[in-house]
């Protein structure tokens, strides 16, 4: 009789263990799914700035010197083309130069001369105007002929229509050089433009990378016939990564910039864990700029939770240290609490002030130019024979 009772007390506390453990495990998957401070994504990838490298200037290329995974600093030459219409092109812009600084300053001479003409005939003029004075007192007295007086009166209308006539000249020559001169007169300006356009153009068959990065998707051979805005290859900065997690609509309310993130990446497995921060939640789901957006107007609508791209920073000393490549594979875990669980989708602290967002490669270019072209007029504007 006490072995039936020893058997249905363990039966029983062998149900009441077994029942404890099922409560249990259901407790802890509820925590997991509902109630744990943290929201877990694995449908997440390392992003970055693809540089594209374009062709600027039409051309063929005579040499290429970088190839696929090779790294490249900002302004090392990437490929070079054939220089010879350029270089003509370039001579010619140059002769356009010197020729208008030269004709300015013949027009500005033409003025002078316009005006020694019309200042000399105002003299005639003055001179005849005092003569037919004289001549027709002495008319008066009968000193002199009225043919002397007619003569006189006919001289002093050439004088006034040449007069006429000059000063229209003299008008269109000013019109030409007023208020300028050599270095600024419109002439010329036009010209220099012209010219630094043509070293520019000439300066960019060297095509030099925008920034440091690593070369991919190499397209560009040597012998290639090059048009503007071809794509040649990617220049990659792998200094400058982040991440975007697609993260689900329902755990949107647990997530809002500025909270802590750890990364674990696929190639690293969990030996290595990034930390970040989320930087901001993109303004549209993902299928919303997808090549067939959904349309649920027909009435063949299933739900589907839509995800929503996140950007989460990642610390550049773990980067450094451990590296990613942009399309590499990771797992994100926001961390959040129970006082932050309104999404603020508004904010943002995303920073564009890094180096693949900008490049200084072409900033030189424009003052060289400018110097050769100021070179090219000081030496054609000089007095010297």
């Amino acid at each position: 009789m006490s072995d039936n009772k020893v058997r249905t007390r363990y039966h029983r506390l062998r149900y009441a263990w077994a029942l404890m453990a099922v409560a249990g495990v259901g407790s802890l998957s509820y925590w997991y799914l509902f109630l744990r401070p943290h929201v877990v994504c694995d449908d997440a990838y390392v992003m970055g700035n693809i540089i594209p490298v374009q062709a600027l200037v039409p051309g063929i290329v005579v040499k290429v010197n970088v190839d696929n995974s090779m790294y490249v600093e900002a302004g090392q030459p990437l490929l070079s083309q054939e220089l010879h219409l350029m270089t003509e092109q370039l001579e010619k812009s140059a002769a356009n130069l010197a020729e208008a600084v030269r004709k300015t300053r013949s027009q500005f001479s033409e003025v002078q001369q316009t005006e020694a003409e019309l200042a000399s005939l105002k003299a005639q003029r003055a001179k005849i105007a005092d003569d037919l004075a004289r001549y027709r007192q002495a008319e008066a007295e009968g000193a002199i002929a009225g043919q002397k007086v007619a003569d006189a009166v006919a001289d002093l209308a050439i004088l006034d229509q040449q007069i006429l006539a000059a000063e229209a000249k003299t008008g269109k020559s000013r019109a030409l050089v007023a208020n300028t001169t050599v270095q600024n007169n419109p002439w010329v300006l036009k010209e220099k433009a012209e010219y630094v356009a043509s070293y520019i153009q000439c300066h960019r068959t060297t095509l030099r990378s925008p920034v440091s990065g690593y070369v991919a998707n190499r397209r560009v051979q040597t012998g290639q016939n090059l048009t503007p805005g071809q794509l040649l290859m990617n220049v990659v900065p792998l200094k400058d990564l982040w991440v975007t997690a697609n993260i689900k609509e329902t755990d949107m309310k647990n997530v809002s910039p500025g909270q802590d993130a750890l990364i674990t990446a696929h190639i690293y497995d969990q030996e290595v864990t990034y930390h970040g921060k989320v930087l901001g939640i993109e303004p549209a789901g993902g299928s919303t700029f997808s090549l067939f957006p959904p349309d649920n107007s027909t009435g063949n609508y299933i739900h589907i939770v839509e995800r929503v791209p996140v950007r989460i920073s990642i610390d550049s000393k773990e980067l450094t240290a451990h590296p990613l490549r942009p399309g590499m594979s990771v797992t994100v875990e926001i961390q959040h609490s129970e006082n932050n669980r309104q999404p603020h989708l508004l904010a943002s602290a995303v920073n564009t002030d890094t180096e693949s967002n900008r490049t200084s490669v072409y900033e030189r270019e424009l003052s060289e130019a400018l110097s050769q072209a100021d070179n090219i007029i000081r030496l054609n504007a000089s007095k010297a024979f």
